[in-house]
């Protein structure tokens, strides 16, 4: 099976195609594919660091991209295409990306994450990558709570159910 095949299986339990209404379940799933593979090909980039190590860190790195996008968009068309903003219109992209009338480190701008989804997934893999430096001294599962919140801390459910969603995935469907 090929990563992409693997992420978009995750995606599908995750967010099943009957929760994209602003599309038919074809143009979803193609979506779905493209979005699984944008995301593969960022964390497969080998000018990027995985957030796991060992041979499987790069595609557990693009599940776990997957997983905290499942949460914060739920893979929605209006959301990926831009249309709908969170955080009040300072929230962009699929992983929702904090950048309002700013930029984001790299230099882009909201509009520029949602234009091209791979800006959207390497900035939040920056962004995770922060998180979990910030929160090395806690467990993994709570190692996103600087991502989500901004300040790290133990059994932090916001962390914990977005590593956990992608932890449970990778334990029970091997690659």
């Amino acid at each position: 099976m090929s990563l992409v095949s693997y992420l978009v299986a995750a995606m599908l339990s995750w967010v099943p195609l009957y929760a994209q209404t602003a599309e038919s379940k074809e143009d979803a799933l193609a979506r779905y594919e493209s979005i699984a593979g944008d995301a593969a090909e960022v964390a497969t980039d080998a000018e990027e660091s995985p957030l796991f190590s060992g041979p499987s860190g790069r595609a557990q790195t693009a599940l776990l991209m997957l997983s905290v996008a499942s949460y914060e968009s739920a893979y929605r068309k209006t959301v990926d295409d831009g249309d709908n903003l969170g955080d009040s219109g300072r929230s962009f992209c699929l992983m929702q990306i904090r950048v309002g009338d700013g930029t984001t480190r790299e230099g882009w701008t909201g509009k520029d994450l949602v234009a091209e989804r791979t800006r959207c997934f390497r900035a939040a893999l920056h962004i995770l990558h922060g998180s979990f430096n910030i929160c090395h001294t806690l467990p993994v599962e709570d190692r996103m709570s600087a991502y989500a919140t901004g300040r790290c801390f133990e059994n932090a459910d916001v962390s914990r159910s977005r590593i956990g969603r992608a932890r449970s995935w990778w334990l029970t469907h091997k690659l």
